[in-house]
């Protein structure tokens, strides 16, 4: 391959490198008006009176809509496709509010400083309802009534039966808890709607991860066609799961239709904080059964995530982490139990890895333990119970393919020099009062589409230009990664010609086929193979042309590296250019293909991720010296973006294991500042090693498999292991920033 497996940046990075890129906040049409959003000031409430009459009073104010001059029609942030049973629970603007930063009404205004001066005007009277940000208050009836669904969900399941399983000679429980955190992409939550009324149309433009599923949602909301609702992926500035629902799109759409003008809404960062969506805070148990010499025989774990004001993704998010838990480790029983509870916090939602890393932290601690408990070292533990190739994930009832877990173990081990840090780091650790060194390994997996729990297709459409060059349609949603250049690389492999001459643009609901989104890790598996075969299909169509212009058999056609000739008569002889001209002139047919791929298989895609910390015991400060992630990828497609991606998971995960964490007071007022809200810096983060595992046995497109989840599957895991075994602790509470060190020093100590 001459192209695949090479180093390209993003389609768009002199764009992005010069300015010139337009974002949806940068976007400027004629008549565009800009609102703002009023938010609760309350944790639960109703609101009794609104009194805009100052904000109507402020020059340049063309609107104001609220909960009462509104549609009373509900919706469901998460829903990403028509007849999705999920609950609807929230207005565009809501009379009945449940956390601190509930959307109220917004100003449409000529500018957006005088619609954010207009909405400090606002009065609002409320009738305070009781509140909690406590599930075990909810589980009391605190809040009963809140939604008619009821404030708690829950999903279980057990695998393997009570009878036969087998006799355990350790049991180890561990508990964990971890806060909720912030996506913080570098780019806010924006959203562009623009409703014509003479044609009852309306398009909205959105950095989002599915133009189809937005338009579901507001389509219905508004009680419009969907032939009439028209959805653009804008430039995406970051997502990382914060940008896969519905947030601001219903709110500018419904200020365009009343207004009649194109309206632009752009959240700042503490609007993002209080309003939008965060990882949920979740609190565990979890029990293992081992025998003596090792081996893994039951994994039980029982989870609680606190789901805030609205259910949202919540029972799908826990009910997706129970499905994970034969993703990387072979045993035969397990016993997952959990719940998704309503509370007054903002609302929690979908996050990089959807519950992977959640529940990859609270099954590595409890290997960390059992470790300790068993006398065996953990790398050692973890490479006698990994699942290996062709291996049935018992949850799914399907193969995980060619897994390379143990190899990625061995490599991991040998190239971490884990044995021999082992013995420096005992002898450091002696001679050290202050600063103390640990190593941590865990072990990360995730999928590579939908399939079989759902629908997992998607489509592509190919057809060349007269110069021979050619155009991709497909519902592509980049987050900036590189998902664009990677479906370029994929069709000019195949095809035999240039990246730059293949283009492809992302997803727009009147031009591109249907997609469920941008979600499970599905892009490249599944999509980039409808790419690939729609690829192979357009040189069929060049050979069928060709066959056809001068009467011999298909077979006796060669399509390759930007030809088109014969095996058997040297006159046909066309570039790809050449024969698309002469298809258009003389058969009058467009070179073109369309491919739909029904994907009929979801591999195995795992990371072994090792960490090498120093705790300063002083300050409560870790630094991180040494890291190596090790990625089982199939192929990769576009190798230095792969690395990217995991580079940059590194330091996510690192971050959500040492320093993030959503502060809330005592009203569940969030966040409101990254000044308070501490995440790794550049300056910071350690050298991050990548050695990606290949293999090329997959039904993906040459192989591939995903990588931009499951990279930072484990990353918080090992380095919250590399602390406990700095400290020679169990701590089992994320993050362990400097407060939580010093306080279990200090308890230590005592």
């Amino acid at each position: 391959m001459s192209i695949i497996g090479s180093n390209y940046p993003i389609h768009d990075a002199i764009g992005k490198a010069t300015g010139e890129t337009i974002y949806t906040g940068d976007m400027k049409l004629k008549g565009m008006l800009h609102a703002a959003v009023v938010f609760s000031t309350i944790p639960h409430g109703k609101v009794k009176s609104i009194d805009d009459s100052k904000a109507l009073a402020v020059s340049g104010v063309v609107k104001v809509l609220h909960c009462f001059n509104t549609s009373e029609n509900k919706y469901n942030r998460y829903r990403r496709e028509a007849g999705q049973d999920v609950p609807d629970q929230e207005r565009v603007f809501n009379d009945h509010v449940r956390f601190v930063g509930d959307k109220i009404a917004a100003v449409v205004a000529e500018t957006e400083q005088i619609a954010r001066k207009a909405a400090k005007l606002i009065e609002v009277t409320y009738e305070e309802l009781p509140y909690t940000l406590d599930v075990e208050e909810t589980l009391s009836g605190k809040i009963d009534g809140i939604h008619p669904e009821g404030t708690v969900f829950k999903y279980d399941y057990q695998i393997g039966k009570d009878e036969e399983l087998e006799e355990a000679d350790v049991e180890i429980t561990t508990t964990t808890n971890f806060p909720s955190i912030d996506h913080l992409p570098m780019e806010t939550h924006a959203v562009v709607a623009s409703y014509e009324r003479s044609l009852n149309q309306l398009t909205i433009w959105s950095p989002c991860q599915s133009v189809h599923g937005i338009r579901t949602v507001v389509a219905d909301l508004m009680e419009m066609p969907y032939n009439k609702v028209r959805v653009i992926k804008a430039t995406m500035g970051g997502s990382f799961g914060g940008k896969q629902e519905v947030l601001l799109e219903g709110i500018a759409a419904v200020c365009s239709q009343a207004t009649g003008k194109p309206v632009r809404l752009v959240f700042n960062r503490e609007e993002d904080f209080i309003s939008t969506i965060s990882r949920g805070a979740i609190a565990s148990t979890m029990t293992s059964k081992f025998t003596k010499d090792g081996k893994l025989i039951a994994l039980m774990p029982n989870v609680t995530l606190n789901a805030g004001a609205y259910l949202s993704n919540s029972l799908a998010y826990v009910t997706v982490m129970g499905g994970k838990l034969f993703r990387t480790y072979s045993y035969p029983y397990a016993k997952f139990e959990s719940q998704a509870v309503i509370t007054n916090r903002p609302v929690s939602g979908g996050y990089r890895g959807w519950s992977a890393p959640e529940i990859t932290i609270i099954v590595e601690h409890n290997l960390n333990e059992a470790a300790k408990k068993l006398g065996i070292d953990p790398l050692e533990l973890r490479l006698m119970n990994a699942a290996k190739t062709d291996e049935i994930d018992k949850y799914n009832d399907i193969s995980l393919g060619e897994i390379r877990l143990v190899e990625c173990l061995e490599r991991g081990r040998d190239n971490f020099y884990w044995n021999k840090r082992k013995e420096e780091i005992e002898v450091f650790n002696k001679e050290n009062l202050r600063y103390k060194r640990g190593l941590g390994v865990a072990c990360g997996g995730h999928v590579s589409g939908f399939y079989p729990k759902k629908q997992d297709f998607s489509m592509a459409e190919l057809k060349m230009a007269e110069d021979g060059t050619v155009i991709i349609k497909a519902t592509l949603h980049d987050h900036g990664c590189g998902t664009v250049r990677a479906m370029q690389m994929i069709a000019a492999e195949v095809l035999g010609i240039a990246v730059d001459d293949v283009r492809a643009s992302e997803g727009d609901t009147h031009n591109s086929p249907y997609e469920a989104g941008c979600y499970s890790s599905k892009t490249t598996y599944v999509l980039g193979r409808a790419v690939h075969d729609a690829a192979i299909k357009l040189k069929e169509e060049m050979a069928k042309a060709a066959a056809e212009l001068h009467g011999v058999e298909v077979s006796d056609i060669e399509v390759a590296n930007g030809k088109v000739t014969s095996k058997v008569d040297e006159s046909i002889n066309y570039t790809y250019g050449e024969i698309a001209v002469k298809s258009l002139r003389t058969l009058e047919k467009e070179i073109c293909s369309a491919h739909q791929h029904i994907n009929k298989s979801n591999p195995g895609t795992v990371g072994v991720h090792l960490a090498y910390v120093e705790v300063d015991t002083y300050t409560g400060m870790t630094q991180i010296l040494d890291y190596l992630a090790v990625c089982d990828i199939g192929k990769a497609i576009n190798r230095e973006m792969c690395v990217a991606q995991v580079q940059g998971a590194v330091v996510m995960g690192a971050g959500a294991a040492l320093t993030e964490h959503i502060h809330l007071n005592d009203r569940g007022e969030a966040t409101r500042s990254i000044k308070d809200y501490h995440v790794i810096n550049s300056f910071e983060a350690p050298k991050i090693r990548v050695d990606l595992v290949e293999d090329e046995g997959t039904d993906g497109p040459f192989g591939a498999k995903s990588i931009g989840e499951v990279c930072y599957v484990p990353v918080s895991a090992a380095v919250a292991g590399a602390v406990n075994d700095a400290l020679d602790s169990s701590i089992g509470d994320l993050p362990l920033n400097a407060d939580v060190i010093a306080k279990y020093l200090m308890s230590k100590s005592k």
